[in-house]
């Protein structure tokens, strides 16, 4: 596992770095949507995230992955004015031509520190790569009797960090 000591060198470095951020949804959402806010963040159901990482080019890419949560067990802890620094920290090196992925059940060990559980979580994923990766997010989502689910997949741009 990567460091809060590995993101202070990032930043030390004079380099260029491409950054994926992540949304992430994870979990079960038992309690009604209500007028009262802490009773549910999101609608009824089950909500998963898997994030795709692909290093499509022809050099190795040392990768850091930054997970920031904002809901943990179904708690608002990142509601404004409250913010929320990363709960864990990973890194994950790819050869050319390789991938990983990232689902909620590497999630919620992420983020353990937080108290994560099978409840609802929602947060970041940062990505951190040296070169241009390809990054998708797959989201699904079903009622509580697993009987309609929806899936969406979205592509995610990169952004450029220069330290």
């Amino acid at each position: 596992m990567a460091t809060a000591d590995m993101l202070k060198r990032l930043a030390l470095t004079k380099r260029k770095y491409f950054v994926y951020n992540v949304k992430f949804v994870c979990g079960l959402q038992k309690n009604k949507f209500e007028t009262e806010c802490e009773a549910a963040i999101v609608s009824r159901g089950i909500y998963s995230t898997e994030i795709n990482i692909l290093n499509y080019g022809l050099k190795e890419a040392s990768v850091v992955k930054v997970f920031i949560p904002l809901v943990v067990k179904n708690k608002a802890i990142g509601r404004e004015p409250d913010t929320q620094s990363f709960a864990g920290i990973d890194k994950v090196v790819l050869k050319p031509l390789h991938a990983t992925m990232d689902d909620c059940c590497k999630i919620t060990e992420m983020l353990k520190k937080a108290g994560a559980d099978d409840q609802l979580k929602i947060g970041y994923v940062e990505i951190i790569s040296p070169v241009q990766l390809e990054v998708v997010a797959v989201y699904t989502i079903t009622n509580l009797e697993q009987t309609n689910p929806t899936i969406n997949v979205v592509q995610v741009d990169p952004r450029i960090l220069s330290v």
